[in-house]
């Protein structure tokens, strides 16, 4: 493993089409023990920033999901958005592991010049539709299509691993290592698979809790390798934020250039 010290910035922008911003689910707890018959109350703060799980922008929990230890699909207990953060609640009562993710919508961008202007136009749709709507004259249509998962694991008692597999769509993080047992200075492997398959060459940029009181971020970066494994020894016990992201050329381009695919993870390192 490498320790880059590098840029927060210079780093997560991995296009110019995607979102400059990270995004995050952080739970109160990511681990919790409690009696046979004990509700337990996780409540999560949902944001999107710049600094690490510095609250921002209000990243709405809407449309989170809870997917529970025995497999089946749930909702919050309730939900609020702010001005700079959204939170919501669930309530543990299966032992075993969970899984908080937002809703994945694919989405279209494209961006193109106008002549006589600087800089680009930016659109919300796709390529077909963008070029409909531009300008005489405007130039160099650009798009893409962007998946964003944001996703956390909260464990109730004994890990279990339902919520770990795969959907089989886009790119998607396969814990090898269980969440629930990454531990500091122990070694820990993380898999990346795109359409259910092993991906090399995803992009992976893991932060610490707490950037915005350090001179320099401590960025830990990655890429997967045929296997589409990561392998990390995190230095010190706390909560990160991995971010993932690949690029690929997109289907069809009549609607977008390429696929850009991207995973915001939190998850804590125990003690040793």
């Amino acid at each position: 493993m490498k320790l880059r010290l590098i840029a927060l910035l210079s780093t997560l922008c991995i296009s110019p089409l995607a979102s400059s911003h990270d995004r995050w689910i952080l739970p109160s707890h990511f681990n919790v023990s409690a009696e046979s018959q004990e509700a337990v109350w996780i409540t999560s703060d949902v944001s999107a920033s710049n600094q690490v799980f510095m609250m921002d922008k209000p990243f709405s929990a809407s449309d989170v999901r809870v997917l529970l230890p025995d497999g089946e699909s749930s909702s919050p207990s309730s939900s609020y958005t702010g001005g700079r953060k959204s939170v919501f609640d669930v309530q543990l009562l299966q032992d075993g592991t969970y899984k908080f993710e937002k809703e994945v919508t694919p989405r279209y961008f494209s961006r193109y010049k106008v002549k006589g202007k600087e800089g680009f136009v930016r659109s919300r749709l796709d390529k077909k539709a963008t070029a409909a709507v531009m300008p005489k004259g405007a130039s160099e249509l650009e798009g893409s299509l962007n998946v964003s998962r944001v996703e956390t694991y909260v464990t109730r008692n004994k890990p279990t691993d339902k919520v770990l597999a795969p959907k089989g769509e886009y790119l998607e993080l396969v814990p090898v290592t269980h969440p629930a047992d990454i531990v500091e200075n122990e070694p820990a492997t993380l898999q990346f698979v795109y359409d259910g398959k092993p991906v090399a060459g995803v992009s992976v940029a893991i932060m610490k809790d707490g950037s915005l009181y350090r001179n320099k971020p401590e960025e830990i970066a990655l890429t997967s390798d045929k296997d589409g494994k990561v392998a990390m020894t995190l230095p010190a016990a706390g909560r990160y934020l991995l971010h993932a992201s690949i690029e690929r050329p997109s289907s069809d381009t009549s609607l977008a250039d390429k696929t850009v695919s991207e995973i915001f993870l939190t998850f804590e390192a125990g003690l040793e």
